[in-house]
């Protein structure tokens, strides 16, 4: 009888033990689980960062693609009035 009381107390034990260990792995886990979602907002937010950039890049390339060509057309523009200016005063 004794016997039978020790391996339940053994058991009782063991049980334990083995929820305390489930009970970290479990807290260790849903750690992981926050910092990958952390870690899946910041790259979604970094990655939305990215494309604002890359389209305001894009923006800006554009711009001097667009100011390159009208100076060039108001230069020619100038350039073919005062050649007529000077013209009339020659």
């Amino acid at each position: 009888m004794m016997k039978a009381v020790k391996e339940l107390e053994i058991q009782t034990i063991e049980v334990k033990e083995a929820k305390q260990k489930l009970a970290k792995l479990e807290a260790n886990y849903d750690k992981s689980k926050m910092t990958v979602a952390e870690k899946q907002r910041e790259i979604k937010a970094l990655d939305s960062r990215v494309k604002a950039l890359e389209k305001e890049l894009a923006l800006d390339k554009t711009l001097a693609e667009i100011k390159k060509i009208l100076w060039g057309k108001i230069n020619q523009s100038i350039t073919s009035q005062w050649r007529s200016i000077q013209a009339m005063y020659e």
